[in-house]
C-alpha cells in the first residue's frame, strides 16, 4: 500500500497536539522537590525512554518500514517529544529552584526556552542562571546536535539508496 503524506503529516499534527495538550496538563506544579539524585535519576530515565522513541522512529525510517509516524514527519514528531521534555525539566527548576532560569515562569515560558535552545537561537531574554540548569541545557545541545547528525546521516543514506 503507498504512503499518503497528507494522512502521514495529519497523524503527526494530532501526535503533535495530544502531547502538547498532555504537557500542559501534567500535574508538574504539584511534584514536590526531591533529592538531588532523585531529580538526575528521573531526568536519566526520562532522557533514556525519549531517547529510545526516537531511536525507534529513525530505525523504521531507515528500514523503510510502513509503520504510522515511520515518515519524515514522525522522526520531527519524536525530536519535538524531547523538546516537551526538556521544557518539562525547565519548568522544574523555575518552579523548585526560582532564579536557576530567570525569566523562566509558565510552561509557556519553558517550552518557548526548549525550543530557542534546541534551535541554537538563544534570545537572551531566558537563560540558564545556576549550574543545575546549565548542565541541563548543555545535555539538550548534545542531544540536538547528535540527534540531527544521526537523523541528517539517515536520511541521506536513505535518498542515496534511493
Amino acid at each position: 500500500m503507498p504512503r499518503r503524506p497528507l494522512t502521514d503529516l495529519l497523524t503527526t499534527a494530532v501526535s503533535v497536539a495530544a502531547c502538547t495538550a498532555a504537557y500542559y496538563l501534567l500535574p508538574l506544579d504539584e511534584l514536590d522537590a526531591v533529592t538531588a539524585v532523585g531529580a538526575v535519576t528521573v531526568f536519566a530515565v526520562g532522557l533514556l525512554v525519549v531517547s529510545g522513541l526516537i531511536l525507534l522512529q529513525v530505525s523504521r525510517f531507515r528500514r523503510g518500514e510502513r509503520h504510522v509516524g515511520s515518515s519524515v514527519a514522525g522522526v520531527v514528531a519524536s525530536l519535538y517529544l524531547a523538546v516537551l521534555f526538556f521544557a518539562a525539566v525547565y519548568y522544574g527548576f523555575a518552579h523548585h529552584a526560582p532564579g536557576s532560569v530567570p525569566g523562566l515562569r509558565t510552561r509557556t515560558d519553558a517550552l518557548y526556552f526548549s525550543l530557542t535552545v534546541t534551535s541554537t537561537t538563544g534570545f537572551g531574554d531566558i537563560h540558564a542562571q545556576s549550574q543545575a540548569a546549565r548542565a541541563i541545557a548543555s545535555v539538550q545541545i548534545a542531544f540536538t546536535i547528535g540527534y540531527l547528525s544521526w537523523a541528517l546521516t539517515v536520511l541521506r543514506s536513505r535518498a542515496t539508496a534511493r
